[in-house]
């Protein structure tokens, strides 16, 4: 990590005079000042990792395999790249320069218009200079949970860190520096009224995110996640129906499975961290389905027991394994996975991906089990036959449905500002929701679902192809 942190502490300088100058500059147009806020969010994440890297020396380096330490190095440099950008633009808004390119200058307010007619300024351009840095944040964000640098006593949070004030925007004549400088073309002042230029509006959740769970041989697990998902959409707009659901699409795949894939090449030829990561390929298809035992843990059970869960389990139940393609990492927001071994998988992929198509590749990969704090690896089964060993298979089932339950439960929190929806009638006692079916309520007495014809809602046809 000696490497990591020379980058580190120079790219906190940067930051940091990024977040000086855009301080200083009053009047800025919206879209600029929302580049500056979120420079301003990404500080404190910079300035944790630095802190963990310098405190923490031995815990960094073992933190991370040597595919996450080589990406974390690729998002710093990308990072660096992108505060270059917003530095020059503010610098250039600062000293009222239209264009490096061109040798303009602007002397009044209204012709600051004109800075965002050229292509250089355009909104376009600092729209993707907005997302490169929300991306990026967002990426640190996952390496730090990934760290567990929360977990360290000495480490502060980002909302302990101190940075700047509020922006002050005033709406005032030009700057008096910009107003007062010399002539140096043909643009000339004018009498119209000052105006600022049109900003881009307050960026808007997206309500399209899509999701793909991936595991070595697009097993169970998958299938678990895949399921809950689906699940916790149909509750959502059951229950929750003012509360919007951000994913539109969720599905699984492989990584080592052959079929639907044009990266087996390339995966076969990975450099992987350790040899023992490199599994062999299986075939897949329609054939290779997630094994029964798993999915009645999800389904056998009175939780969410409406006519959508079955639909989902249908679904579910004959879902082909099919492997992975090259535009992964560009058709989906969010490739998250169970260990962190899975991790270091795929992101040497995605940076296999990106050298192979010479684009930057935009999803995000997550390591689900870091929102419960540690792995999620598939149950120890009893092997045999016999009603004790179905039933202590099913109890292990049961045991990792409840994780990756609580897991995503936390995902959806943290990344969609999500909440589980508050369920009717006998799934509530005394005020307070019993969260899952089947556990105890505070006077020990288990919670049986029961249904009405006023719980049971007809919503098979909506839920067909959902969540998936």
């Amino acid at each position: 990590m000696a490497d990591i942190i020379g980058t580190i502490v120079t790219l906190v300088e940067t930051v940091q005079s990024a977040v000086t100058l855009y301080q200083r500059i009053d009047g800025l147009p919206t879209q600029m000042t929302q580049l500056g806020k979120r420079i301003e969010r990404l500080s404190p994440f910079l300035s944790r990792l630095e802190s963990f890297i310098k405190k923490r020396p031995a815990a960094a380096s073992s933190s991370l395999y040597p595919g996450q330490k080589q990406d974390l190095r690729q998002l710093l440099n990308a990072i660096n790249g992108h505060i270059k950008k917003a530095t020059d633009l503010f610098e250039r808004y600062e000293k009222g320069i239209l264009s490096r390119s061109h040798d303009l200058e602007f002397r009044a307010r209204w012709v600051s218009q004109i800075w965002f007619s050229l292509v250089e300024n355009s909104p376009e351009k600092v729209q993707a200079i907005l997302d490169d840095i929300e991306y990026d944040r967002g990426v640190l964000s996952d390496y730090l949970a990934l760290m567990a640098v929360d977990k360290q006593p000495d480490i502060p949070s980002p909302n302990l860190i101190t940075s700047p004030g509020p922006k002050k925007i005033i709406n005032s004549p030009a700057n008096k520096n910009i107003a007062n400088s010399p002539k140096k073309n043909n643009l000339s002042p004018s009498s119209a009224p000052a105006k600022r230029p049109s900003p881009s509006p307050s960026p808007i959740p997206r309500q399209d995110l899509k999701i793909l769970f991936v595991d070595p041989y697009h097993a169970e697990r998958t299938a678990i996640a895949e399921s809950l998902l689906a699940l916790f959409r149909e509750l959502t707009l059951l229950y929750r129906s003012n509360t919007p659901w951000r994913i539109s699409t969720v599905s699984s795949a492989g990584f080592f499975v052959k079929n639907s894939s044009d990266l087996v090449p390339v995966i076969s030829s990975l450099n992987y961290s350790y040899p023992s990561w490199k599994k062999d390929f299986k075939p897949g298809g329609p054939g290779d389905v997630p094994k029964p035992e798993a999915l009645k843990a999800i389904f056998d059970n009175n939780w969410a027991n409406y006519p959508f869960k079955n639909a989902i389990k249908s679904q579910i139940s004959t879902r082909p394994s099919v492997g992975l393609t090259k535009d992964v990492f560009m058709k989906y927001d969010y490739i998250i996975v169970f260990t962190k071994r899975e991790h270091d998988n795929m992101v040497k992929l995605k940076e296999a991906v990106t050298v192979m198509t010479k684009e930057r590749q935009r999803a995000r990969v997550l390591h689900l089990g870091v929102y419960l704090g540690g792995e999620i690896v598939y149950p120890t089964l009893a092997k045999g036959a016999g009603e004790v060993i179905e039933q202590t298979n099913r109890h292990e089932w049961n045991k990792k449905v409840a994780q990756i339950k609580t897991a995503l439960k936390e995902f959806l929190r943290q990344e969609m500002r999500w909440q589980m929806p508050e369920l009717p009638g006998p799934e509530k006692n005394d005020g307070k929701q019993i969260k899952d079916i089947g556990e105890k309520d505070p006077n020990g007495v288990k919670n049986k679902k029961k249904e009405s014809g006023k719980d049971k809602v007809n919503v098979a046809g909506k839920a067909k192809g959902k969540g998936s």
